[in-house]
């Protein structure tokens, strides 16, 4: 096991890293996440040995990292940098071959085994067809995956990689994310790894800890971590988790820094007629727009109930696959009749929420406007034998209006009761 105790670490004298413990043990990814400068490079280099702490403890299977010498070290501990190759003529496998001098009794005594290391290493990181250019001729990203291929090539127990996927396209992100997961597996590797994206965090780590303003501030299981109260004190940001429906893990969206709730008493009310994911999509909009949101009645598990409950709307539920009770529908009764206006979501109705519609009618009966997102027409998105396309030609009899899309709904709405924060003309339509 590779441990930190109580790290406190930085530079000129002042300190970037405060009291940090963290352990890697072999078999395992552990992802280290943060906003630019929360002290992740600092910390990493304390750990592969490249600076000195001000105070505080490094063990490395159960010795201080004291007692190792420089090529003890190196035979378990490899340090991949942010910091590509120097521009020096050599070749891409004579680079991947420095990561083997731990193993060599002299530089250049480079063994059969080492030379296999070497391909295998290159193999590892997909840049075997590199192996005879320089690393002048090489992407950005081809440098980076030579940095990977070094390290790897070291054989040693634990990896300490500084953002090994910058400068990478998606599919060599994931397939360097993948290949590191199953190398700790397969090979009880413990890997550290400085990561900016909490999405591939989330996939292929087993643990991530999250610092903040050189602290760490969190650590465990991705579910346990990307919490989106959490994240948005951390990176100063508005988030959305939801779950991957294929993998069962979080999964992280950045909002626009505007689009969080608002509360301001003088906020525009919208209450939003929503289900089958049809809503998320008018949620936002509005947000972004000022809009104060309620939704409902939304089934327990749906994704707009749980877009909403991420979102921490007001909205009301009913159980799962239930149909609509008299309880929520009184209870949206009462949040709807504090709306400037009710707004319905392209939602396909069956007799299950066909009194969501029944819903807006009602509100048209107090006076209150209602609009329809209607790209798709009703007859479309009615399984009720055409009781819902009845519900809605009367609703258009009594005033409803509709628009073809989303900034034509806001432009509607903003005529009817302008929001407090403009929303921009980039508006996605």
């Amino acid at each position: 096991m590779l441990r930190a105790e109580a790290i406190v670490a930085g530079y000129n004298h002042t300190p970037m890293v405060h009291d940090v413990t963290l352990e890697v043990t072999p078999g395992q990814v552990v992802a280290l996440l943060g906003p630019n400068g929360s002290g992740k490079t600092t910390f990493l280099r304390t750990l592969a040995r490249t600076l000195q702490p001000f105070a505080g403890a490094r063990w490395l299977e159960q010795r201080p990292y004291e007692a190792y010498s420089p090529t003890e070290f190196a035979r378990l501990v490899a340090y991949a940098s942010q910091e590509t190759p120097a521009e020096m003529g050599f070749t891409v496998a004579e680079l991947v071959m420095m990561g083997r001098y731990p193993h060599q009794k002299g530089f250049w005594s480079a063994s059969r085994a080492d030379w296999q290391a070497v391909h295998h290493a290159m193999a590892q990181a997909g840049i075997s067809h590199l192996a005879q250019r320089t690393i002048s001729q090489l992407s950005g990203g081809e440098r980076q995956r030579v940095n990977l291929a070094r390290a790897l090539a070291q054989h040693a127990r634990y990896l300490l990689l500084d953002e090994p996927t910058a400068h990478l396209d998606l599919h060599h992100q994931t397939q360097l994310m993948h290949m590191l997961q199953h190398h700790a597996r397969q090979q009880g590797v413990g890997v550290l790894v400085v990561l900016h994206d909490p999405n591939l965090a989330s996939q292929y780590a087993d643990r991530i800890a999250l610092m903040h303003r050189g602290r760490l501030v969190a650590q465990g299981a991705p579910e346990t971590v990307l919490e989106p109260t959490l994240l948005e004190q951390v990176y100063q940001t508005p988030v959305l988790c939801q779950t991957n429906p294929l993998t069962g893990k979080p999964l992280v969206f950045a909002l626009s820094p505007n689009s969080t709730p608002t509360t301001a008493p003088d906020a525009p009310h919208a209450f939003v007629i929503a289900g089958g994911g049809a809503g998320a999509v008018v949620y936002y909009a509005l947000m972004t727009a000022g809009w104060r949101i309620s939704t409902g009645v939304l089934n327990l598990l749906d994704t707009d109930e749980e877009v909403a409950r991420a979102l921490r709307l007001t909205h009301i539920t009913e159980q799962p696959f239930s149909p609509i009770g008299d309880d929520a529908y009184q209870r949206a009764q009462q949040i709807a009749q504090t709306a400037d206006a009710l707004v319905i979501a392209e939602t396909p109705f069956g007799w299950g929420n066909l009194r969501n519609l029944e819903l807006a009618a009602w509100a048209q009966t107090q006076g209150k406007p209602v609009y329809a997102l209607a790209t798709i027409p009703i007859e479309k998105r009615d399984f009720t034998q055409g009781a819902a396309t009845q519900l809605w030609s009367a609703l258009l009899d009594n005033g409803m209006r509709t628009a073809n899309s989303l900034s034509a709904l806001i432009s509607l709405l903003q005529a009817q009761a302008p929001p407090a924060v403009t929303v921009e003309s980039s508006q996605e339509s």
